[in-house]
């Protein structure tokens, strides 16, 4: 089982990108970009009533909250709300926790941010899919949000390993999609979507209950239905009725189809069998709808289940509706394999993949394997970092040989 000594994970011309960097200058205010700085392994404090930390892992499976206090470098901020969060990832041990700074004061904000995501990184032994995954996506320019690494303590005790995850609200589209003229671009309509069954962008028909179901609308949420609704019924049903001939010119005004490729190719690279093109069905994204406009666009999100092996195949999923209307016109085609070429470029400019893998499992590794309440073996932790530090390596040779000779002849 592959070691992950210091001797052996990191050469020692590349020992240098992961050391530990101090903390702001003092005198210098702490900022966002301290909190989800990559290069240091940063603690989290949380103090509550030891009977509601119990009361929250008994209950993980609902939202409830419960007040808390919480402190990063030397700054407490108190009386803030946690829950339980996830979906097949919620732990009775190792609870995935959101922290909302503006719930019981709601103007309360901790370094500007209304609410952290805590990922217990329970569906990933590796630890570091979220965190790679995204770096890379942000590479490619596809929306994503900031992350880090973070040492938890809930009353004192370690509780482990965690990606800190910057929350998709308001102040994350802001910093995304910026400003038209004087308008700040965070006032759309955004919508997590919620996996219910292997659905893959067939017509739900005109009834909106069902989009109502795998939509969560998290902004306008007083809105009526109609209003929330109306035009992703519509994008879905023109995207199954609109012909080929006409798609780009039908759909292209409400949905960002380059985008759209580069986001499912970037997937497709890093070999993610839980996103948008699932194995079971579309997942894990947020879907935005620009202000003041019709078009909407992708936000990735919750990448656990990335790097499923190198030799995922490249070849387009044609069973998602989008995707088979888009394959079978020649420029969408052409751009498919385009974006996964830029993505291997990407890849391999100064190593940066295998570089990046590295740095991330360097950084988590003691933590990691000191992790209590983890739910599998530091040798299942092993073997998951030894795998990831072979994958940008083969996983380059693999898409090389896929995109001039196909999946097949390569073993995909």
């Amino acid at each position: 089982m592959p070691s992950l000594s210091a001797t052996r994970l990191l050469p020692a011309a590349l020992a240098c990108l992961v050391a530990l960097s101090p903390a702001a200058p003092a005198g210098q205010a702490l900022t966002t970009t301290d909190l989800f700085s990559k290069s240091t392994l940063q603690r989290l404090d949380l103090e509550l009533h030891s009977s509601d930390w119990a009361k929250l892992k008994e209950n993980f499976r609902t939202n409830t909250y419960y007040p808390a206090d919480m402190t990063w470098n030397g700054q407490t901020v108190r009386n803030v709300g946690i829950r339980s969060r996830g979906r097949g990832s919620r732990s009775a041990t190792k609870p995935g926790l959101k922290i909302d700074f503006d719930l019981y004061s709601t103007t309360q904000r901790f370094l500007g941010l209304k609410s952290l995501v805590l990922d217990n990184l329970t569906q990933d032994p590796s630890g570091i899919h979220e965190t790679v995954s995204m770096a890379f996506y942000e590479r490619l320019g596809i929306p994503v949000p900031r992350e880090a690494h973070v040492k938890l303590y809930v009353r004192g005790e370690y509780v482990g390993l965690y990606a800190l995850v910057e929350a998709i609200d308001k102040d994350f589209l802001a910093r995304i999609y910026g400003e038209i003229g004087t308008d700040t671009q965070n006032d759309g309509w955004l919508y997590e979507f919620s996996w219910q069954e292997d659905w893959r962008f067939s017509d739900l028909g005109t009834d909106l209950a069902p989009y109502k179901l795998r939509f969560e609308a998290t902004t306008h949420e007083s809105s009526t239905d109609e209003q929330k609704y109306r035009k992703v019924q519509e994008l879905v049903t023109l995207a199954n009725e609109t012909s080929t001939d006409q798609f780009v010119g039908v759909i292209g005004p409400r949905f960002d189809l380059p985008g759209f490729i580069r986001f499912v190719a970037a997937q497709a690279f890093l070999g993610d069998t839980d996103g948008f093109l699932g194995s079971w069905g579309m997942n894990n994204f947020y879907l935005y709808r620009l202000e003041n406009r019709d078009q909407h666009a992708l936000i990735a999100w919750d990448t656990d289940n990335t790097f499923w092996g190198p030799a995922f195949r490249i070849a387009p999923d044609n069973t998602n509706v989008l995707m088979q209307k888009l394959m079978r016109i020649p420029e969408y085609d052409a751009l498919w394999y385009s974006e996964l070429a830029r993505a291997l470029k990407m890849a391999e400019a100064e190593n940066w993949l295998d570089t990046e893998i590295i740095k991330n499992l360097q950084l988590i590794d003691a933590a990691m394997k000191e992790d209590p309440y983890k739910p599998y073996s530091n040798g299942t932790y092993e073997g998951e970092a030894g795998e990831m530090l072979t994958f940008a390596r083969d996983r380059i040779a693999y898409v090389k040989c896929a995109l001039e000779r196909g999946d097949a002849a390569c073993g995909g």
